[in-house]
């Protein structure tokens, strides 16, 4: 009797053990990437004009083409709509987009070119471009007649408090608000690849071009941020007394219980 009351204790511990390790493992980061396999993409990517979708020749594989575009700066842009690509970057804890861009054809050069990240908010109004802004951080330059694919990424520092190092803002309209970035964060209604700097002026010309792999790249949440506001404060402090002797929210340690040590592990990530 003594060793099967040894043998439940060392298997309900073993237990206890291994349902902490699940609780308190980390999420795996999620990345969401459109490769136009389909001949079609969930963000609705265009540059424009109507695109086709190669069966072959992409990055690898089907991609979205477009030819004979005529204009100062391609502005390869997802829909303006909600998908994978928009919403509240610091709820999701975004940390990259990425995307693939190919040069197929050009009037003439068009070197020293950023391939610049703008994250666009629309003011809430949809049909009314004049009003809309962005923040944006410029990039390594755009791929080169003949160059073939690049690949260029963009870390995105969503949980920042204030305009980061590197970014800037940018108005579409005289009727466009100051750009605020905890408000351009939290509500990107459009992501758009400026081929350029936006605050420059370009003459028009022919281009023919490809984009694969839009991608966006998501990472684990704080475990201590229960209000998944981007920061461990006050709400969080009360989600967890609201919980205390409970199964949860906030029982950290994976113990059953909200209780002392779990409140002393949420003061210790505060901030």
């Amino acid at each position: 009797m003594a060793t099967q009351r040894t043998t439940r204790r060392i298997a309900h511990g073993a237990l206890s053990i291994a349902f902490w390790l699940l609780a308190t493992a980390p999420l795996a980061a999620e990345t969401y990437v459109d490769t136009f396999e389909t001949g079609s993409s969930q963000g609705a990517w265009t540059f424009g004009l109507p695109p086709v979708y190669p069966m072959s020749g992409g990055n690898p594989g089907r991609y979205l083409r477009v030819d004979n575009l005529d204009t100062f700066a391609p502005q390869p842009r997802c829909a303006m709509t909600s998908n994978p690509f928009t919403g509240n970057y610091r709820e999701r804890h975004v940390v990259r987009i990425a995307v693939d861009l190919v040069t197929f054809d050009v009037d003439f050069s068009a070197a020293e070119r950023p391939c610049t990240l703008m994250l666009v908010n629309n003011n809430a109004t949809v049909g009314n471009t004049n009003d809309d802004w962005a923040v944006y951080y410029k990039g390594v330059d755009i791929p080169q007649e003949g160059q073939g694919w690049k690949s260029i990424s963009f870390d995105i520092p969503a949980q920042e408090r204030t305009l980061p190092a590197g970014w800037n803002t940018f108005q579409f309209g005289s009727g466009s608000p100051t750009p605020n970035w905890n408000v351009a964060i939290q509500d990107v209604d459009r992501v758009l690849f400026f081929y350029g700097d936006p605050e420059f002026f370009f003459i028009f010309q022919q281009w023919d071009l490809g984009l694969d792999n839009v991608l966006i790249e998501t990472a684990p949440a704080n475990p201590f941020d229960l209000d998944r506001d981007g920061s461990v404060g006050p709400t969080d402090l009360a989600i967890l007394l609201g919980a205390w002797g409970t199964t949860g929210p906030g029982d950290f340690n994976g113990d059953g219980t909200v209780g002392a040590s779990d409140l002393a592990e949420l003061l210790g990530a505060w901030g």
